[in-house]
C-alpha cells in the first residue's frame, strides 16, 4: 500500500478534498534526525546554530530577548537576530529536563505499581493509579498545540512544569488510593505538556534534517529518565518509602520552570511567540466549546473502558451515561471543529489524509501494545518469579536502551536517505517479534533473557515513533504545525490508556477465573467455601499475600493463576503490535527536505 517517494521535491502535502490545494508544506519540529556521538556534540551545536540563522524564514525561531531586540514580524532578516548559543543551550537543557522527568515519572510508577497497590491493599484497583495519569494526559494533551500558538510556548511550558510538580507533591503526601489517583491525574496534565511542548518548542529552534544533535540529546534524556525511574524508585522505596520517589521530582520540575521563565523569550514573528494582544483578547481565540467537548468525550471514554465490568456494570445506568457522554460530545466536537470554530483546537479534517490516519492508528495500536507489556511484565516478575523492585528495574533498562538506540538509528537512516517507509515496515516487524518474545517469557527463562527481552521491542517502537511523526508532518500544510503534533501525541496517549485499561481488565478477569477454578478444585483442604472465598479475595487484593498469609496448600495455585493472567495480558500486547504493523502499510512515502522552507 505504500508508494515510493517522488523523484522531485514537492510540498509534501497529500491531496484531500478537505484541504486547500495551495497549502504550504509543514516543517517538522520533532523527530527530524538522530543524535550523534559525544565527540561531535560541540561541533554540531555550532553548525546547527549557523544553519538556524541561514535557513529560518524572517522572524522565525529566535530566542532573542524582546527587550533587547524589539522587532516587528518580517522587519529584520534572520541573520540579524541575536541567537545567543548559551541561551539556546540553556533552553534546550530545560526541554530535555522535562523529557527526563516525564519518562522518569512513568517508569517509577511502573516499577512500584504492585508495591504501592499492595501497601494500600488495592491490587484489584491498581489500574486507577496508572489509568488516572493517562486519563488526564490523553484528554488534555491535544489542547497544548493550539493553545501554545495562542499564548506562546513559554506560558504553556511554565504551566506544564508547575502542574507536574503539584501532582507529584500530592502523590508524595497521599496515603490512599483516591488521593494517589488524584495526584496522578494532575501529574498527567503536566507530563503531557512537558513532552508535547518540548517537541513543539524545538521546532522554533532547530530545522528538520539539521537536528541530529538535539534529537540525540533528547534520546539520551528520555532513555536516562526511563532507565533511572525503576532504579530510583526502588532505591527511594528501600531507603525511605515509596512516597519519596514522587517528592524528589517536585524541586526538579520547579527548576525546569525557572529556567524557562528566565530564558525562553521568543521575539515577535517567531512561531512560538503566540498571538499579539492582551490576555482577554487572546482568550477570544481559544476554542472553548471544542476543547470542552473533546475533554468530556475523552474522559468519559477512558473511564468507561477502564472500569467496565468492575465498578461499571455492562448495560447499567453508569454504562449508558458514560457511553452517551463519549459519543455525543465526540460527534459534536467534529462538527464544531469543521464548521463552527474559527481557530479549531484540533484540525480534524487532516485525518482525511491517508498518511495522517495510518500513522496515527499505528501509534495508537503500538502504544496499546507497549504500555501493556511495560506494566504487566513487571507484574509477572513481581508476583510469579518474586523479583524485588530493584531487580525489576534493572531488567527494564534494556527497553529504554532500545528506545534510545532505535530513535538514533531511525534518525541516521532518514538523515542519509530522506525516506522512511522501508524503515517503518522493518521496525514494525521487529516490534512484533519483540512483543512475541515478551509473551513467551516464563518462570524458567534464563537471567540473560530477562535482561535483554525488552531490547528489541523498545528499539522497534522508538524507531516507529520517529518515522510516523515525520510521515505525519510531511503530509500536512505548514499552518497546522503545532496542532498536527497534537494529533500524534493524542493518539499515543489514548492508545496508552486504552492499552493499560484493556490489559488490566484481561488480567483481572483471568486472575479471578483461574483462582476460583483452581482453589475450589483442590480436594481434601481444611477450609470451607467461605474461607476459600476470603483467600481468593485476599489473593486478588495483593500479590504479597501469596507469600505472606496465604495457606501453603494454595500457594502454587495462586502463583499459577498470576502466571496465567499476566500472560493473557501479554498476549493482548502481542496482538496489538501485529495490528499496528498491518496498519502501517497505509502510509505514503514523502520527501524529507533538508531546509526549513522545504525547497531542497
Amino acid at each position: 500500500m505504500s508508494s515510493s517517494s517522488t523523484s522531485q521535491p514537492h510540498n509534501g502535502a497529500e491531496d484531500s478534498p478537505l484541504l486547500p490545494s495551495q497549502s504550504k508544506a509543514l516543517i517538522d519540529p520533532t523527530f527530524g534526525s538522530s543524535g550523534v556521538i559525544a565527540k561531535e556534540i560541540g561541533e554540531e551545536l555550532q553548525r546547527d546554530q549557523d544553519d538556524i540563522v541561514e535557513q529560518l524564514p524572517t522572524g522565525y525561531g529566535s530566542t532573542a530577548d524582546l527587550e533587547e531586540n524589539p522587532i516587528e514580524e518580517d522587519s529584520v532578516p534572520v541573520a540579524d537576530l541575536d541567537l545567543d548559543s548559551s541561551k539556546v543551550a540553556t533552553i534546550i537543557f530545560s526541554l530535555l529536563l522535562g523529557a527526563f522527568l516525564a519518562a522518569l515519572d512513568t517508569t517509577i510508577v511502573t516499577t512500584l505499581l504492585t508495591t504501592i497497590a499492595s501497601k494500600i491493599n488495592a491490587v484489584s484497583r491498581m489500574q486507577w493509579i496508572a489509568t488516572s495519569y493517562f486519563l488526564s494526559c490523553s484528554a488534555f494533551q491535544p489542547l497544548y498545540g493550539k493553545l501554545s500558538d495562542i499564548f506562546g510556548r513559554r506560558s504553556l511550558l511554565l504551566f506544564s512544569n508547575i502542574t507536574f510538580a503539584l501532582g507529584c507533591l500530592i502523590c508524595g503526601i497521599a496515603n490512599s488510593l483516591w488521593c494517589i489517583s488524584l495526584g496522578r491525574f494532575i501529574t498527567g496534565i503536566g507530563a503531557g505538556g512537558l513532552t508535547m511542548m518540548g517537541t513543539i518548542t524545538l521546532s522554533d529552534l532547530v530545522p528538520l534534517r539539521k537536528r541530529g544533535i538535539y534529537q540525540g540529546l533528547a534520546n539520551v534524556a528520555f532513555g536516562l529518565g526511563a532507565a533511572s525511574g525503576g532504579l530510583l524508585g526502588s532505591v527511594f522505596e528501600s531507603w525511605f518509602n515509596w512516597q519519596a520517589a514522587f517528592l524528589f521530582q517536585v524541586p526538579v520540575a520547579l527548576l525546569s520552570a525557572l529556567i524557562i521563565y528566565k530564558n525562553l523569550n521568543l521575539p515577535r514573528g517567531s512561531a512560538g511567540f503566540g498571538m499579539e494582544g492582551s490576555k482577554w483578547e487572546l482568550l477570544k481565540h481559544v476554542d472553548f466549546l471544542g476543547s470542552s467537548l473533546l475533554v468530556t468525550s475523552l474522559l468519559s471514554f477512558m473511564v468507561l473502558i477502564s472500569f467496565i465490568g468492575k465498578e461499571i456494570a455492562v448495560n447499567g445506568g453508569y454504562f449508558w451515561i458514560l457511553t452517551a457522554l463519549t459519543v455525543l460530545p465526540l460527534f459534536a466536537f467534529g462538527y464544531v471543529e469543521l464548521y463552527v470554530a474559527e481557530t479549531p483546537i484540533i484540525p480534524v479534517r487532516l485525518l482525511a489524509l491517508r498518511t495522517v490516519l495510518s500513522s496515527s492508528l499505528l501509534n495508537w495500536f503500538m502504544s496499546m501494545s507497549v504500555f501493556s507489556y511495560l506494566f504487566y511484565l513487571p507484574v509477572f516478575w513481581s508476583s510469579v518469579t518474586r523479583l524485588t523492585p530493584t531487580e525489576i528495574g534493572l531488567r527494564t533498562i534494556s527497553n529504554f536502551a532500545g528506545v534510545s538506540m532505535g530513535s538514533f538509528f531511525a534518525g541516521i537512516y532518514m538523515r542519509s536517505t530522506g525516506k522512511y517507509m522501508k524503515l517503518s515496515l522493518w521496525s514494525g516487524l521487529l516490534t512484533v517479534a519483540g512483543t512475541f518474545a515478551v509473551y513467551n517469557t516464563t518462570r524458567k527463562s534464563s537471567e540473560w533473557f530477562q535482561y535483554l527481552v525488552l531490547l528489541a521491542p523498545g528499539f522497534g517502537y522508538a524507531s516507529l515513533l520517529t518515522v510516523t511523526l515525520l510521515a505525519l508532518i510531511a503530509a500536512v500544510p505548514q499552518d497546522h504545525q503545532a496542532a498536527t503534533t497534537s494529533i500524534q501525541y493524542a493518539f499515543r496517549a489514548t492508545g496508552s490508556t486504552v492499552g493499560i485499561s484493556a490489559a488490566s481488565f484481561i488480567f483481572q478477569y483471568y486472575l479471578s477465573a483461574s483462582l476460583n477454578e483452581k482453589l475450589y478444585s483442590i480436594p481434601g483442604v481444611p477450609f470451607d467455601k467461605n474461607e476459600i472465598a476470603q483467600i481468593i479475595e485476599n489473593a486478588l487484593q495483593s500479590s504479597e499475600y501469596t507469600w505472606n498469609g496465604a495457606p501453603v496448600i494454595f500457594r502454587n495455585e495462586i502463583i499459577d493463576s498470576y502466571d496465567f493472567s499476566t500472560h493473557r495480558a501479554l498476549l493482548f500486547s502481542f496482538i496489538c503490535s501485529a495490528i499496528a504493523w498491518v496498519v502501517g502499510w497505509g502510509m505514503k512515502e514523502h520527501h524529507l527536505h533538508t531546509g526549513m522552507n522545504r525547497k531542497d
